[in-house]
């Protein structure tokens, strides 16, 4: 080989280094400072160790890692999934659960003096036994003075062990005095029924969770016995809940046929069936704008399948299902799993249910449901009093 050759071959090997480094800087650079490409886990290290070196301050690690997990979360996907903390958690198993140990109260805080107070009080409770009522404020439990600014820890306090007390000073009027409450397990009310006439039966629905069900029967069973030959199911406010509570009580009324499928990221479906039987009774539904998620997936099957007539407004258009995932430190993940459509293959997300009669309610306070009796008021009511319309038609 001469020397000519040689320092050909070199040449091109030294051109191609050359151009392999000229590639990968470039890619590098392309990487850094047009795409802007980062490495998130290296960013979040270094930010920490400029807040460990810099911060003038104390720094609350714990607080600082459950803001990260909020915003993982809340800042990259839907509206509807989110982190939730151990403490929250405790919350929200108790709202799907329909059942806690407590006294049986529903609590708020006043925005006038930001005190708490008492807006509903359940039927048959601890606290109905004790004598507590609507409007009363907390003002302290156990001693410890309680407002606003200690809310989450106010009703931690409140709730506790099955069998155990709690000591509430409660301010009514201008009067202040204690009672000492027993705590016990609560079925939280989400459905009231009552009869509007000689055989109009009327059954309010104010979530689908754990106990509903049981809860759907008993009232329809009931108001079947006093006479009932046709139903009005009120659906206002109830903001969903749990898909197999709604999926039983939908069996229960409409005939054999598809409820709902569901379909996730990849294209699987999941159907949900009614099996043979349905309800022997004509039918009138009422929901409105808050109307959301189970209670419309209720309503568009009882469209679907002409087992009844939806009175109302358009409702909300919550048309997605979550799962949660429970975490090993007692938090949990709620996620947007899947779609969920009506029985004509409809996905209702972001559209809602249109009402078969539409009916505007002006003005019309919809209480909240505090005991197996609904209450209602059918002269104020226009919905309410147009559903019965169309049942007596």
């Amino acid at each position: 080989m001469n020397k000519d050759t040689q320092k050909g071959i070199l040449l091109g090997i030294f051109l191609t280094v050359a151009a392999v480094l000229i590639a990968n800087s470039a890619l590098i650079c392309y990487r850094t400072y047009i795409k802007k490409e980062i490495n998130h886990e290296t960013k979040a290290k270094t930010i920490m160790e400029i807040m460990d070196n810099e911060y003038v301050g104390d720094i609350d690690k714990d607080e600082m890692f459950e803001g990260i997990y909020t915003g993982m979360v809340a800042l990259s996907t839907d509206r509807y999934s989110r982190y939730i903390s151990a403490e929250d958690y405790k919350s929200y198993k108790i709202n799907t659960e329909g059942n806690y140990v407590g006294i049986g109260v529903k609590t708020t805080i006043d925005p006038e003096d930001y005190s708490i107070y008492i807006y509903s009080v359940y039927e048959n409770s601890p606290a109905a036994d004790s004598g507590l009522m609507t409007g009363d404020k907390v003002i302290k439990v156990n001693d410890v003075p309680v407002s606003y600014e200690n809310y989450d820890e106010a009703i931690d306090m409140i709730r506790g062990e099955a069998g155990s007390s709690v000591k509430l000073s409660i301010k009514r009027g201008d009067n202040v005095y204690d009672k000492t409450v027993l705590r016990k397990d609560v079925n939280v009310p989400t459905v009231g029924g009552a009869m509007i006439d000689s055989d109009i039966g009327y059954i309010e629905i104010d979530g689908f969770e754990g106990v509903t069900y049981d809860q759907y029967t008993e009232a329809y069973s009931k108001l079947k016995s006093q006479g009932m030959k046709s139903l009005v199911i009120d659906l206002r406010n109830n903001p969903g809940g749990l898909l197999d509570s709604v999926s039983k009580i939908a069996d229960a009324i409409i005939p054999e046929g598809v409820i709902t499928y569901t379909e996730d990221k990849e294209g699987n479906r999941e159907y949900v069936y009614s099996k043979e039987g349905e309800a022997d009774i004509p039918i009138a539904v009422i929901v409105n704008e808050n109307s959301a998620s189970a209670a419309e997936l209720l309503t568009a099957a009882i469209k679907d399948s002409h087992k009844g007539t939806v009175v109302g407004k358009t409702t909300y258009g919550k048309g997605v299902v979550q799962t949660t995932f429970p975490l090993t430190d007692g938090s949990a993940v709620k996620l947007t799993t899947s779609k969920y459509y009506t029985p004509g293959g409809v996905c209702i997300d972001g559209e809602g249910v249109k009402p078969d009669v539409e009916v505007d309610n002006d003005g019309y306070v919809h209480r909240t449901l505090t005991s197996s009796t609904a209450e209602y008021d059918i002269e104020n009511d226009a919905q309410l009093k147009k559903a019965v319309e169309i049942l007596r038609g």
